[in-house]
């Protein structure tokens, strides 16, 4: 029978530190807490879960009620450097590249915890629920790897948000789009007594799907639960739940391109009988301190639980996974004479309790991080940091640096890093040609190298610009070329030897008068083994140009204007639902393909409202290797706020 000597020591050791914590005077000298107010103490002391105070980007609050968004990929999508393969079906996990490297290097995480299946080390990004999101903080891949375990292309970590409200509030979101999708989505927050919030939300997707076995219903409950102790610390329970099903036609597969491929009623489907189920309970409690008058310096201690299973059925097919995650974390900022530090130490163990195929092993993890910035004047600055895992005994160490200067005009920053990717424990054991799995799968080891140039003119123009370069020895890759959609689980893992990337992102934001222009530009340049690579389009632009005004005396705040994309011709990825992956294909060539919205957005009072028209000129192309675009249609919806 397998041991586990370190979890109930580690946990124990955390909790002995927080009881300690949270018995300890405030560390931050402040007034006599019954002079405090009532607003006051129940007020966030800082953002829930902040990793740095200093992301690469960052996604507001006020951007996301602006957004018509369908899920937080469409939201994410925004962010410089990211393509969304998005299969415009919804319910079906899209997949999202940051750099050229897509989920299976990402890591995304609710208030610093990590939310990745624990198996698969994938997310499907409609299980995010946004109305429960205040804040989105990414940070790239050259310290993405430092902060959380495996994030060698990128981290995006959701803050929740962080309510005061002596009255009840609450919030209404609903859209209706094309084939009757709907999304309700309901809010609810109060103070309860001297101390305590509660911030309690349900969301509702449906829709009838593209083609037939397309249907999907989703539901997510959350609730947290806020304490403040006094106005620098504070105690918090999260709970955040969803189920989901969904019929998994894969729409046309790649194999199956013809000529008549736009033709929908052509469209061959992958099956008329499979679903697809998911379900995850995720809980985590946080005890956090920081001073409410100087947001860069925070402590917050985690202890977190993960129930997640997946279920794959088909008319001769079932597979199910089950697989949890428990663990616990501190996270922290601390200022000093010419810099600041920001380090973390983490205790994990990933298990793998049933699978109706395959007996996969658990996995313990320790790790922990350091990131030292410093500043000079505020024009030059640099950083050093480290961090070190242990991964079912073996080490694995990570460390960078960057160095640059900046005035409020200018920015250049250059740096490099050097990490490694451990093989999830899908790949390792569960995605082979047997079921004993390739235990001789060896860790990637990346090395990355990028340019940062910024530049702004006051609130006229914003542009930045990233040249990188990554080299990637021993990649985890899917080795073999399929004629079909292969039978499980014949998908293979191999390392193979080099991966290289090159790229460059830009990004554009122009203000004049009424009217504004934001756009992304991306250029992806990829060899595996020395050959070229076409996963991904090797060009990419996106942008919008709006017209934004506040009429009729401040009672009507309009924003309307048109989006597009276009990018290169590319050759995708496949979806393989019995594992939760991608594996690319490299059997049919897609583009070069351009799309443009129209959309209006009007808050009228604590009221936004929506209306889309998708695809205005009904061009036929392609968003992933299996789905075309929606053809010309339009959707609509609301976002209204309540205050008793």
């Amino acid at each position: 029978m397998e041991t586990r000597p370190f979890l109930p020591f580690a946990c124990g050791l955390f909790l002995t530190v927080t009881l300690m914590m949270a018995a300890a005077p405030p560390v931050y000298c402040q007034e006599d807490s019954t002079k405090v107010s009532h607003e006051r103490l129940v007020s966030p002391v800082f953002p829930s879960g902040t990793i740095t105070r200093e992301p690469s980007y960052t996604i507001s609050d006020s951007e996301i009620i602006w957004s018509d968004y369908r899920y937080s990929g469409e939201i994410l999508q925004r962010i410089p450097g990211s393509f969304l393969a998005n299969m415009d079906q919804p319910g079906d996990p899209s997949e999202l590249y940051f750099d050229g490297l897509g989920v299976d290097h990402t890591k995304y995480l609710l208030d610093g915890v990590e939310l990745n299946e624990p198996t698969t080390s994938s997310l499907n990004l409609y299980h995010v629920p946004m109305e429960f999101v205040g804040n989105v903080q990414y940070i790239d891949a050259l310290r993405a790897p430092i902060y959380q375990f495996n994030a060698t292309g990128g981290l995006v970590n959701f803050q929740t948000h962080q309510y005061s409200e002596p009255v009840p509030y609450s919030k209404v979101r609903h859209m209706e789009e094309p084939y009757n999708y709907l999304i309700t989505d309901g809010v609810f927050s109060q103070n309860i007594g001297y101390n305590s919030n509660i911030d309690a939300g349900f969301e509702r997707q449906t829709t009838d799907g593209r083609f037939d076995n397309a249907v999907y219903d989703g539901v997510n409950i959350r609730a947290k639960y806020r304490y403040s102790i006094d106005s620098t610390r504070q105690l918090t329970a999260t709970e955040v739940y969803y189920r989901t099903k969904g019929g998994a036609n894969g729409g046309a597969l790649p194999y199956n391109i013809n000529a008549n491929i736009f033709q929908q009623f052509l469209i061959p489907l992958r099956s008329t009988t499979a679903n697809l189920t998911y379900l995850q309970h995720h809980v985590q409690a946080a005890y956090s301190q920081g001073d409410p008058y100087d947001s860069t310096q925070f402590l917050t201690a985690s202890v977190f639980y993960d129930y997640y299973s997946f279920q794959y059925g088909d008319a001769s097919f079932y597979l199910a996974n089950i697989s949890r995650r428990v663990g616990a974390n501190v996270r922290g900022s601390e200022n000093f004479a010419f810099g600041r530090l920001n380090f973390g130490a983490e205790a994990v163990r990933d298990e793998n309790p049933y699978n109706s195929h395959a007996v996969i092993p658990s996995q313990n993890r320790i790790s922990g991080y350091a990131d030292e910035e410093f500043h000079l004047f505020d024009l030059v600055s640099a950083g050093v940091f480290g961090r070190g895992d242990i991964v079912s005994d073996t080490f694995y160490p990570a460390f960078g640096f960057l160095f640059g200067f900046r005035n409020e005009y200018f920015g250049l920053e250059a740096g490099a890093n050097i990490s490694d990717q451990v093989p999830s424990l899908s790949e390792k054991y569960f995605v082979s040609q047997s079921f004993t799995g390739n235990t001789n799968l060896k860790a990637e080891t990346d090395k990355l190298l990028q340019l940062k140039a910024g530049v702004r003119l006051g609130e006229t123009l914003e542009f930045s610009l990233k040249p990188y370069m990554r080299l990637i020895d021993n990649p985890i890759y899917f080795r073999e070329q399929y004629v079909g959609q292969p039978a499980y689980p014949n998908i293979s893992v191999v390392n193979l030897s080099t991966r290289k990337i090159y790229g460059v992102d830009a990004a554009i934001k122009l203000t004049l008068w009424k009217f504004g222009a934001d756009g992304n530009f991306n250029y992806v340049s990829e060899k595996i083994d020395g050959a070229g690579v076409n996963t991904l389009p090797k060009y990419y632009a996106a942008g919008e140009l709006y017209y934004h005004d506040i009429l009729f005396n401040g009672h009507l705040n309009l924003r309307a204007g048109v989006r597009g994309r276009i990018l290169s011709e590319f050759q995708g990825s496949g979806f393989y639902p019995e594992a939760l992956i991608y594996y690319p294909t490299d059997l049919n060539q897609y583009g070069p393909y351009g799309s443009s919205d129209l959309f209006v957005q009007a808050r009228i009072g604590s009221a936004v409202i929506y209306f889309t028209f998708f695809n205005l000129t009904g061009e036929d192309y392609f968003v992933a290797p299996v789905y075309p675009a929606l053809n010309s249609s339009f959707g609509f919806g609301i976002n209204w706020e309540f205050l008793n």
